[in-house]
């Protein structure tokens, strides 16, 4: 039985996040404080009261998602959080 091997490139400039990194469990976490940078890149969002977020990706540019459900890790790739148009709280990054 033969399969094929995909090469996947990273999905952020600095090459955390490669098929392994993906699919592998949260090694970091910290306290997300709104417009402030977490110090690297994040690729999960737990999230304690449920929203929106407006977050920033790996590129700079944001974007806003609505209803965010709580409780629960949600695989968000991001750089930070937004204050404006965010009403979630007790956000933790993990990466």
């Amino acid at each position: 039985m033969a399969f094929t091997i995909s090469v996947i490139p990273p999905l952020d400039p600095n090459g955390f996040t490669g098929p392994t990194r993906v699919t592998s469990g949260i090694a970091r976490t910290g306290t997300v404080t709104v417009d402030t940078p977490y110090g690297e890149f994040a690729r999960w969002l737990y999230v304690g009261v449920s929203g929106d977020i407006s977050y920033v990706k790996w590129d700079g540019t944001s974007q806003t998602l609505v209803g965010v459900a709580a409780g629960i890790w949600h695989p968000i790739y991001s750089i930070s959080v937004n204050s404006a148009s965010t009403t979630a709280s007790s956000l933790v990054w993990g990466s």
